[in-house]
């Protein structure tokens, strides 16, 4: 896609109408999603697939610096996810603990094989997003 589909991509999403109804109201009557991970764990060198547990989230460090984020998909496909905590790589995220010990992860998480998951972790908690299952090209991104 050129970057000129994209600015325009993104320029319609952040300037579309608001939806006719009101999702502040209706997310404040939602329950809150369960608890997902309840705690990072550091390792020094990852966990081979077989050993991934789902609902765990491992941070690799290498010499004090985080470089890799891995966990099982939490939408039970069973694929192990590793994400770029390394500010050179791009894409890359950054992984930080909430007060509560938990993990919260920056940008969302939009797999591109697969189950094409689309989802935030926030203070541990899945959000998923409502494009889950799409292809992010399909949407205007990648």
């Amino acid at each position: 896609m050129s970057i000129l589909n994209r600015i325009t991509a993104w320029l319609s999403a952040a300037f579309a109408p608001p939806p006719a109804h009101d999702h502040g109201a209706q997310r404040a009557l939602e329950p809150e999603a369960p608890v997902h991970f309840t705690a990072i764990t550091v390792v020094g060198k990852p966990p081979g697939n077989e050993n991934t547990v789902p609902g765990q989230l491992y941070c690799v460090m290498t010499a004090n610096q985080p470089k890799w984020a891995l966990f099982k998909c939490p939408c039970g496909c069973e694929s192990v996810v590793t994400l770029s905590l390394q500010p050179m790589h791009r894409p890359h995220w950054r992984l930080t603990r909430t007060h509560s010990g938990r993990p919260m992860l920056y940008p969302s998480v939009w797999r591109d094989q697969g189950c094409l998951s689309h989802f935030w972790v926030r203070d541990g908690r899945i959000a998923w997003c409502y494009d889950t299952g799409t292809h992010p090209e399909l949407r205007g991104y990648s």
